[in-house]
């Protein structure tokens, strides 16, 4: 029994870190960086589970155990996150892809968020000002300097 989880162990500790040398490489070849941030989450995070569990079935009792899975625990929750604000910040500082995307809901999403913020702004300033004798004077952008409405 005790031969077959060595072997068990060899043989997931010897994945996890293939895995780990794989997106090691990957981070060189990838052409851009949303693939780099791909390539650094999805094999290291798979990686860190199998070494994980190596070590689990290596290392006895509970306390350690349940320590090792709350790491595993950890980087499931931390690695997409973090990757996806990445990949949110790359998006919005301009960097764009190697090869254009078929569909950028991003860019969708900003440049409605743009058009509502601009209409919002320009509502906030088209405004009238009474000058006291009766008329308006428009003060908003669209306006011709020193003409009355």
């Amino acid at each position: 029994m005790n031969t077959v989880v060595d072997v068990l162990a060899a043989v997931l500790m010897i994945s996890g870190a293939a895995l780990a040398l794989i997106a090691a490489i990957g981070l060189f070849r990838m052409p851009d960086a949303y693939s780099r941030i791909h390539v650094a989450t999805k094999p290291a995070t798979l990686a860190v589970v199998l070494t994980v569990g190596a070590a689990v079935l290596r290392i006895p009792g509970p306390a350690p155990t349940t320590k090792l899975l709350l790491a595993v625990l950890l980087q499931f929750w931390t690695a997409p996150v973090a990757s996806h604000m990445l990949g949110r910040a790359a998006h919005a500082t301009g960097l764009r892809p190697s090869t254009p995307w078929v569909v950028d809901d991003l860019d969708a999403a900003d440049t409605a968020t743009d058009t509502a913020t601009d209409t919002a702004t320009d509502t906030a300033t088209d405004t009238a000002t009474d000058t006291g004798d009766g008329t308006a004077t428009d003060t908003g952008p669209d306006a011709a300097e020193g003409s009355p409405s």
